[in-house]
């Protein structure tokens, strides 16, 4: 039994053949643009580099660039967290920890502690 207030949808055979054949068609479509993207030899046979000059698939191609924003992810609280903890903080941390290490150095050597032969920066 179907649930209550279920849509009860009859397809005639014709229909259903309609349909079969167009996902097979996809399904063949598909694989072709697989083969043709994943192609290694496709630019030593001077076919080009793996960019397929089907219309459709252009028009495809331009769709999913243009009007998708978030493909593969958007900006939330979390990913600009992990954003700055992997990218920003480090370059911070790096720069403070060089400013550091260099202003002792230069500390000692005004202070006379470290010989002229001893210095990295030295003009010899």
């Amino acid at each position: 039994m179907l649930p209550k207030g279920t849509p009860v949808i009859t397809l005639t055979s014709k229909e259903i053949r309609a349909i079969q054949d167009k996902a097979r068609e996809r399904q063949t479509y598909r694989e072709y643009v697989i083969k043709e993207k994943s192609n290694p030899f496709r630019a030593a046979a001077l076919l080009g580099t793996g960019y397929i000059n089907n219309p459709a698939f252009v028009r495809y191609e331009a769709a999913n660039t243009f009007m998708s924003e978030y493909t593969y992810g958007r900006a939330t609280v979390r990913t600009s967290l992990f954003f700055f903890g992997w990218v920003i903080a480090p370059i911070i941390a790096i720069g403070a920890y060089a400013t550091y290490v260099r202003a002792e150095f230069d500390g000692r050597v005004r202070r006379g502690e470290v010989a002229y032969h001893d210095r990295f920066n030295k003009f010899v």
